[in-house]
This record gives C-alpha cells, sequence and structure tokens, in this order.
C-alpha cells in the first residue's frame, strides 16, 4: 500500500507540475504566426509584404502574433508576462541594439500587446499603447478583426519610425542618415528627454548671450563694467593748421551700466 501511495503522490507531482508549466508557441514564419485564424490569406500576405521589406529596408523585426488564449502555454499572470517571454524566446531584433517589436493579439482573452526593445524607452511604450487604443480596438469592437490588426501594424511601423509617412503602406522609403541617427540608443535616450535638453540649451544662451552679443556688436571695452558696450563721440572744438593744434572733444557712454565721461584732447597740428 505504501509504494502505491507513493506512486500516486509522484504522478500527482508530475501532472501538477505540467499544469502549471510555461511554454511558448514556435513560430510559423517570422514575420506572421497566426495560430487563432484571425487574418484571411490576402491581408496576411499584404502584412507580410510590409514586414519583409521593413526588415529590408530599416533592418527591424517586427512580428505578428495571434493566439486564442495565452493559458493554452501555462499559467501566466498577465498578458505582459506572456508576452515579454515570447519576446525572449523567439529572440526578437537585434541584440546589440534591443529594437525588436511583437505584436501579440490573445484572441478569447479579449487581450492585446504590443512589446518593444528595452533600447525604445517609455515614450515608445505610450506610443504604443495610443495605436492599441485608436487603431486595432476600434476595428475589433466592429469584429473586424483582420482588418484592425493590418491598420495597427502599418500605425505601429508609423509610431517607431516618425521620419516615415506611411499613410499609404504600399509605399517605405529607404532609409537615410537622419532615420539612422534616430534609430540609435542615443537618439532614443535623448528624444525621452527633449524638454530637459530644450532647458538647458536655454539656459546655456542665455548666459553666453551677453559675451556673445558683446563680440558682435564689436565696441570698445567699458572701464567700469568692462562690457564691450562704450559707445564714443567725437566732436571738434577747433580744427588744427599748419602752425597750431587743434581741440577734441571726446564723449563716452556705457549702454550697460550708464558710465559717462568726457575727456578733452589736442590734435597735432598738420607737419
Amino acid at each position: 500500500m505504501l509504494s502505491v501511495k507513493n506512486l500516486f503522490i509522484t504522478l500527482f507531482l508530475i501532472l501538477g507540475t505540467n499544469a502549471f508549466a510555461k511554454t511558448f508557441p514556435i513560430p510559423i514564419t517570422p514575420y506572421i504566426s497566426d495560430y487563432a485564424n484571425l487574418l484571411d490569406p490576402e491581408t496576411e500576405a499584404r502584412i507580410t509584404e510590409k514586414l519583409v521589406k521593413l526588415r529590408q529596408t530599416l533592418d527591424l523585426e517586427m512580428t505578428v502574433v495571434t493566439i486564442e488564449t495565452r493559458f493554452d502555454y501555462g499559467q501566466f499572470n498577465s498578458i505582459e508576462e506572456f508576452t515579454g517571454g515570447l519576446f525572449n524566446k523567439w529572440k526578437i531584433g537585434v541584440s546589440a541594439r534591443n529594437d525588436g517589436v511583437l505584436i501579440l493579439i490573445s484572441h478569447f482573452d479579449g487581450e492585446m500587446r504590443i512589446e518593444v526593445g528595452s533600447s525604445y524607452g517609455a515614450i515608445y511604450d505610450k506610443r504604443m499603447g495610443l495605436v492599441i487604443q485608436n487603431h486595432f480596438i476600434p476595428y475589433f469592437k466592429g469584429n473586424q478583426l483582420s482588418k484592425g490588426i493590418e491598420a495597427g501594424v502599418y500605425e505601429t511601423i508609423n509610431r517607431l519610425q516618425p521620419t516615415y509617412d506611411i499613410t499609404d503602406p504600399k509605399t517605405l522609403e529607404t532609409t537615410s542618415l537622419v532615420t539612422a541617427i534616430k534609430r540609435t540608443t542615443f537618439w532614443r535616450t535623448i528624444e525621452d528627454k527633449y524638454m530637459l535638453f530644450v532647458f538647458l540649451g536655454i539656459i546655456t544662451f542665455l548666459s553666453f548671450e551677453t559675451r556673445m552679443r558683446d563680440i558682435l556688436v564689436g565696441l570698445r571695452r567699458c572701464p567700469n563694467c568692462n562690457r564691450r558696450q562704450l559707445h564714443r563721440k567725437r566732436t571738434i572744438k577747433k580744427s588744427r593748421t599748419g602752425k597750431e593744434r587743434g581741440k577734441e572733444l571726446i564723449e563716452a557712454h556705457c549702454s550697460s551700466c550708464n558710465y559717462n565721461s568726457m575727456e578733452h584732447r589736442s590734435i597735432p597740428s598738420v607737419s
């Protein structure tokens, strides 16, 4: 009886472990894995064409996955946990840049998520949230699943690549230097903090503005405040001749500190 009891305990532990094991689907193609059969063949072909061109022109890996429910693959606590695990399992994107994109729709759970590589930063998580709310969900509510996925994929590309206008999704321009810069980790870092950089730029400009203006104006340096804001006026009081010296009055005024001075000078006679 003891051995039978131990056998049942062993079987229970094995079955319990399998019940809570977390697995992931295997990719059907590098571009689309439609396990929930939400896409008609024509739409899937169009989306695949765009994703292929996206990799060819921008070296950006984007994958679309649909499943019936995430609970088919284990007890995941959230759609975020499942999508993040699938993203890492499939190794989407270039690891050196951390720039892959995964669009996942869990049909019967009524959930979806757009997972982007860590190099994109928090601002892109917000952008993807807006894409879901404004481009996927309106079609899903009207039971236009295939059309919603297509529209959402195109808008996802648009939000990830701000230099591209793909209102007409048939066209994807070739990459440019500006786009290449915008795809770097450095650009994404400063893009998240662009207001901070603008503020620092304004402070820097104000700090050097007076010095720059002095240099550009080219006036004499004021003996009082040491700024190049000294305006001089020369008035001839007596013209010089061949035998006698002339006289002149030099008036100075600083527009920065209101310094004033008057100086009488003699003008050498004509030799």
